[in-house]
């Protein structure tokens, strides 16, 4: 135990690394409400150490076409129909996370700083793989083969009757064909979870726990809300939204924290200490692969972001675009419910002007 004050704010005394680390690691996956809704799904051959040398990760499969038996006599040779094997590639995401604490505002806030930073490194990492999966799922949906096949826009379908509801979802699930039991999941933002509500939309007497699904279940899908989904405010009296609903695995994922470090500096800022955790992450809608011609402008290296380009992504030899467990659900939401995703909105979008116009006013600033 640290035994003077100034101990209590130093974080390269009050963590220790391998066991934060390893703290965080047994803690992230109780805290992915995606894992724990099957949105994402871990248990995926092909993705080994994501330590391993190489930037990208190859998920293998097969690719065999469904044929109909053939006659069984004596008289005629049997055809041979062969399974071939492909794979599908998804790139690693290298990520940090870095917290810092000075000693004196530790000292005023009296907040138990360790613990403080250990909670927010958690909700932080799950954060980024919600983050992850919707700028996959936007760049995935620019295809244009697969926006045809496993996109519904209500607002250009049913422009009178675009809300979120029972006929939209309806025509969003047939879009899965003869495999739409298989959806066993949906995400969705506040207003959304909100009409669903008010629409008596959810399901009564669940089977499902309310630890697994806070938030309830809709035709038997566990309901996974986060407002990272973003509106698009074109026409501020009809919001819209979008709905992902999901089969069971159809997004391939793995995370992995690398290492957690510590440093600190007794002049600056009066006393000053940081813990910074690295980690590598990969996810992959499966169905899909990144395009043979896809380079990242920082090669190796590819940011999450350029992941939401359309032309990042492609359908894979010896695949449909069937077999992609995914479909996307465009519909509006009613104002009363939007005004807090509204207001965080603008507030960021505040944050991002601001920060552009500093920097391109500060005349230190690198190009």
């Amino acid at each position: 135990m640290p035994n003077s004050t100034n101990d209590t704010t130093d974080l390269t005394k009050l963590i220790i690394p391998p066991v934060f680390n390893q703290w965080v690691i047994d803690h992230l996956d109780d805290t992915n409400n995606l894992l724990k809704s099957g949105i994402l799904t871990s248990n995926v051959k092909g993705i080994g150490d994501l330590n391993a040398p190489g930037v990208d990760v190859q998920i293998p499969y097969f690719k065999a076409k469904k044929v109909l038996p053939g006659m069984w006599t004596d008289q005629d040779d049997k055809t041979s129909n062969s399974v071939g094997t492909g794979s599908m590639r998804g790139m690693k995401f290298y990520q940090t996370l870095t917290y810092s604490a000075t000693q004196l505002a530790t000292l005023i806030s009296g907040a138990p700083t360790a613990e403080a930073i250990a909670s927010a490194m958690l909700e932080d990492w799950t954060a980024a793989d919600m983050d992850a999966l919707l700028k996959l799922l936007k760049g995935v949906f620019g295809v244009e083969d697969i926006q045809s096949a496993k996109s519904i826009d209500m607002t250009s379908v049913s422009p009178t009757n675009a809300d979120f509801n029972s006929t939209g979802w309806l025509a969003a699930r047939t879009l899965m064909g003869d495999k739409a039991n298989n959806l066993t999941g949906i995400a969705v933002n506040s207003a959304t979870e909100a009409m669903m509500t008010q629409e008596d939309l959810k399901d009564h007497g669940s089977e499902v726990s309310s630890e697994v699904a806070p938030n309830g279940t809709f035709h038997g899908m566990i309901i996974t809300v986060d407002d990272q989904i973003p509106l698009d405010l074109s026409d501020p009296k009809k919001p819209k939204s979008t709905a992902y609903i999901f089969s069971q695995g159809s997004v391939a994922y793995k995370r992995q924290i690398i290492q957690t470090d510590t440093q600190k500096d007794i002049l600056k800022k009066g006393g000053m200490s940081w813990v910074s955790q690295d980690s590598i992450g990969t996810m992959n809608v499966q169905g899909t692969t990144l395009a043979k011609n896809f380079r990242p402008a920082k090669y190796p290296y590819a940011t999450v972001d350029e992941l939401t380009s359309p032309n990042a992504w492609e359908i894979p030899d010896g695949r449909s675009v069937r077999d992609i467990g995914v479909v996307q659900y465009v519909h509006t939401v009613d104002p009363l419910f939007a005004k807090g995703i509204i207001a965080a909105q603008k507030k960021a979008q505040d944050t991002n002007d601001a920060k552009t116009n500093q920097d391109t006013q500060d005349p230190n600033k690198k190009a």
